[in-house]
Order: structure tokens, then C-alpha cells, then sequence
């Protein structure tokens, strides 16, 4: 049986097949004529990874965004290269929001583009956008049943109003001013309401719409994922003929199909790769820190004796991130004071002491725990975090010197991911704000506390709540370093760094990365020569 999804089949059929059972509530619909696409060159992305569902917010992943970033837009765009940025600029600017007004600490005003399509030929409207970010899609507790991360990655929504066809006014149960932000990330791209209820946040993952400039047309799981360009585009004629995002796991063998022609963009290489690369003519290397940061995250429901503090400490304090940067980046990835990101802008402390490295306290602090050498297994990817299982080969050393008795399980990826003592997680920041993933991942009934078994302090509780609710100021600066010092305190997790993101390309592609971690692939970031 096949597990390939043809997206032309269930457009054009409605009643198209999937594992002998009936897609039940599918559109039928036509798909929109691809004009003069046998004259853009096709695009092959080897990829370390693919999702095999597309539903948006569920592909939130390292390897899902990249795909969903083709195909869906959100209503307020980051622009990435404003004022010459180099890929990391933070101006936000209008995108299905032709415009937008702040209208009180809980509201913001939406005025939409009008004409926008989704790839079934459906105009956008304010009904659609409602509903993206209603209770029943999103937030609420029966929509988080397929959607679990819906509030995870939220300001805390209120139900939308619709005001007109082209207007509609989001708003949160207690202030926020992050609302435009959030409306910029991966909680925000727009789905088309019909077609989504009638299929389910399943269904519509595998037959997903968007307004994007490019449209899914096939999805063959764990292999590739197919789009065509989409030329009733809001934003102007997409570039590209086909898209193929290819599953390629092995770092090796994406950089090979790359030089024999078999890929034009490859991902998540190391800076190990770049010479090799750099050296042929006909390809470059690209790359920047993005706002992701890599780390090891403790999991105490399985493991009871990672509930000490201290034990979480004495782990942590073996491990010394400069020589990990070094070694394994070149220097060039971003090894942060604390939970502390430059890119956070009025909540990022400059004075702030970086991680404490002292394999001395971390003796002692073994001692006081009473750790008698009981085995803690720790869990990395080799294929899908650049260098993770490469850190843990260094760290096993460190821990071992102290007396830890730490057990490496390498695998490529898999089902594994948070059901060992210890694993390799990153988190992408959704916005250039602390409360992620202070906030978004570690705060209470967020995925660390409901999912691996950190129980965070009253305080930090206390000041998660009240960081989302202030504007940026003094008062909302020390919650934040507040925040960081209970968290080191408490190490849930060890923050590593952020990676350099690094890709390579034929370099007669003119494409640039962005510092989070997906790919636009837009008109005015993608050329040929």
C-alpha cells in the first residue's frame, strides 16, 4: 500500500484514498492552473528531516517550519533583511494584514488584504483568520487535543471578533504586548476555515492550504515532500518551478548529492563541511547563529533522582560551553551568559555571568545528593542536531572525571526523543522576546513541567504570569533576572549554545538564510542565475 499523499488526486477526486480508508470530509476541489512553470528551474532541498504531516502548528519542528513557511503566511511578517540586516533584522512589516492598530493592552485591530487566494482559489477573509486563532482550532482545551502545543506558543487568546469581511479584532484575556509579535510566528499562519473543520487538524495536515507561494502537492512520508509554485500569490510570481524537500538524513550524504547535482540546497551541515565545500566552484556555504538554542533537558518523570536539584547542577556544571564552541563550531556558534539572548533586545541583560563552569562544586554537590554512581542514560541524535552527539562524546569525559556515571545512547532520530534520563532537545524561538522559551516551553503546564516532570518554583510561576502581561521596562527586566537565577537554581534543562546554522547551495542561486529556522523562499529572496 502506498504511503505517498498526491494532493492532485484529492483535489480533483474529494474521495481519494488514504491506507483504504476514505478521507472523510475532503473538498473537492480543482487545482489552480501552474503557469509557465516548465520554465523555472525546479529547487531540491536535501533535508535532514520532513514531516509527514503539514497541519501548521504540528510541524513545528527544526525540519517541519521550513516546508510550512512555503506554503502558509502569517498576518504581520518579520522582515529579516530590513535596514540591510544580514538576516537577522526584527522590523516587523505588514503581510495578510494590510495594516494593523493597537486599539488597548488586550486588542488588537486587523485590516486585511483583500484579494489574497488560498491554493484552492478561496478568498481569505476575516472568517478564516478568526478562526485560526479561535477556541475550537487553537486554544481551547478540545482543540488542544490535536493541536497540544496550540496555547503552549500563545499569548493567552481570547475569542476573535469579526468585524467585516476584511477586519477582525484579535485579543488576549490579560494584557499583552506581544500580540503583534506573536502574530509575526509559527502560531499564526492562516488556514482556510471550511476546508480545515470539514477535514479535522489531521486531515488538514495532509491536505494542507495556504496562501503561501508555493502549494503541497505531494507528500510521500519520510522520503520528500513535493510543491508547485502558486502564481495567484499575494506577494508576486513565485520563483521556482517544483519544490522538493527530500529527505536525506546522513549529514555525508546530503553534502555528496550536492556536488554530484542530485540536490541544490542541502541543511544542517557543520562548519566541518564548509572547506570541502567552499573549495568547488560551483558551490558556497551559508550560514548564521540562529535563535535556537541547542540543549540536554532532564527527565524526571522516568528518572526520579534527576528531582534533586543538585544532581541537575552537579551534571551541569561539568560542562564547559567555550571549549564546546571551539571545538565543535569554529567558534562561531553562540555560547549565552544564562537564558539570555542578545537578540531579545530590552530583556537582554549585557552584565550577565555566563553558566557556571566548576567541576569542583559539581563534586560536592554530588556528595550532598548522596549519588553513588547509579547509571543516568542519555539519549542524542546523530542525524538531526548538527554536533549533538559530537557534544555528548566531549561531555561524557567531563562527567566521567567527576565521577558521573553517565551512559551515551546515540540513534539517528526517532521515537525515543523524551523517554530517556537525559536528551538532546532545542528550542526555536518563536519571537525576539524572553518569554521564549522562558515563558513558552519552561513555564508552569508548559511541555518541560507537563511532559518531563520539572515542577517549577511559586515564584517562577508567579513571574512567568507577570512577564506576559508587562510592557518592556525596568520592572519587566528584573522579573526576567529573576526568572534566570530560579532557573539556574533549578537547571530543568542545560542550555548548550545557539548553533551556526549552516547550508550550502549551487552558487547560482541567489538565496539567503534567515536566523530562525526556516527557509523563505519568497520572490525576493530567491533567484537564479
Amino acid at each position: 500500500m502506498s504511503n505517498t499523499i498526491h494532493r492532485r488526486q484529492v483535489l480533483v477526486g474529494g474521495g481519494a484514498m488514504l491506507g483504504g480508508a476514505a478521507l472523510l470530509g475532503a473538498t473537492s476541489l480543482s487545482a489552480p492552473a501552474v503557469h509557465a512553470q516548465s520554465r523555472r528551474p525546479a529547487l531540491r532541498i536535501g533535508a535532514n528531516g520532513i514531516r509527514n504531516n503539514l497541519e501548521p502548528i504540528n510541524a513545528i519542528s527544526n525540519v517541519g517550519v521550513r516546508i510550512i513557511n512555503a506554503a502558509f503566511d502569517t498576518l504581520i511578517k518579520r522582515d529579516f533583511f530590513a535596514d540591510g540586516a544580514p538576516g537577522n533584522g526584527t522590523r516587523l512589516v505588514p503581510g495578510l494584514a494590510e495594516s494593523w492598530e493597537r486599539e488597548s493592552d488586550r486588542a488588537v485591530r486587523i485590516s486585511l488584504r483583500q484579494g489574497v487566494k488560498f491554493h484552492n482559489g478561496q478568498e481569505m477573509t476575516a472568517e478564516d483568520v478568526a478562526y485560526t486563532f479561535s477556541e475550537d482550532r487553537l486554544w481551547g482545551d478540545e482543540a488542544l487535543q490535536s493541536i497540544p502545543n496550540g496555547r503552549n506558543f500563545s499569548p493567552n487568546w481570547d475569542e476573535p471578533e469579526v468585524i467585516d469581511r476584511y477586519t477582525v479584532r484579535l485579543r488576549t484575556k490579560t494584557p499583552s504586548y506581544l500580540i503583534e509579535k506573536f502574530l509575526s510566528s509559527w502560531i499564526a499562519w492562516v488556514v482556510p476555515k471550511d476546508h480545515y473543520a470539514g477535514l479535522g487538524a489531521d486531515g488538514f495536515g495532509l491536505q494542507p492550504i495556504g496562501t503561501g507561494p508555493y502549494r503541497v502537492v505531494e507528500i510521500r512520508a519520510d522520503d520528500r515532500v513535493v510543491l508547485e509554485p502558486f502564481d495567484d500569490y499575494w506577494g508576486g510570481q513565485p520563483a521556482a518551478g517544483e519544490v522538493q524537500f527530500i529527505n536525506v538524513p546522513e549529514g555525508a550524504a546530503r553534502v555528496a548529492g550536492l556536488l554530484s547535482g542530485e540536490y541544490d540546497i542541502i541543511t544542517t551541515l557543520t562548519p566541518d563541511d564548509m572547506p570541502l565545500i567552499d573549495s568547488r566552484r560551483n558551490f558556497d556555504t551559508r550560514g548564521l547563529v540562529i535563535e535556537n538554542f541547542h540543549m540536554a533537558c532532564f527527565q524526571q518523570n522516568l528518572n526520579p533522582s534527576l528531582r534533586d536539584a543538585r544532581l541537575r547542577r552537579a551534571i551541569g556544571y561539568c560542562i564547559n560551553r567555550p571549549v564546546l564552541n571551539e571545538t565543535l563550531w569554529g567558534g562561531r556558534a553562540d555560547v549565552a551568559n544564562g537564558f539570555n539572548f542578545d537578540f531579545y533586545g530590552a530583556n537582554f541583560d549585557p552584565d550577565r555571568q555566563p553558566f557556571r563552569h566548576d567541576p569542583d562544586a559539581a563534586r560536592q554537590l554530588l556528595d550532598e545528593a548522596g549519588y553513588g554512581g547509579e547509571p543516568i542514560e542519555y539519549l542524542a541524535f546523530t542525524h538531526y542536531y548538527a554536533n549533538h552527539a559530537n557534544a555528548l562524546m566531549m561531555m561524557l569525559e567531563w562527567w566521567q572525571d567527576v565521577g558521573l556515571n553517565i551512559r551515551p545512547r546515540l540513534e539517528g532520530s526517532g521515537q525515543n526523543w523524551g523517554n530517556v534520563d537525559i536528551f538532546n532537545w532545542s528550542n526555536g524561538m518563536q519571537i525576539p522576546d524572553a518569554v521564549c522559551t522562558m515563558v513558552t516551553e519552561f513555564g508552569p503546564g508548559r511541555t518541560v513541567a507537563s511532559r518531563f516532570g520539572w515542577t517549577p518554583p511559586e515564584e517562577y510561576a508567579a513571574l512567568s504570569a507577570e512577564v506576559e502581561a508587562l510592557p518592556d521596562g525596568p520592572e519587566r527586566f528584573a522579573k526576567f533576572s529573576r526568572m534566570r537565577d530560579i532557573f539556574e537554581d533549578e537547571m530543568p534543562a542545560m542550555i548548550l549554545y545557539r548553533p551556526f546554522d549552516v547550508y550550502a547551495a549551487r552558487s547560482d542561486i541567489d538565496w539567503r538564510p534567515i536566523s530562525f529556522e526556516m527557509m523563505d523562499l519568497r520572490n525576493y529572496n530567491l533567484a537564479f542565475a
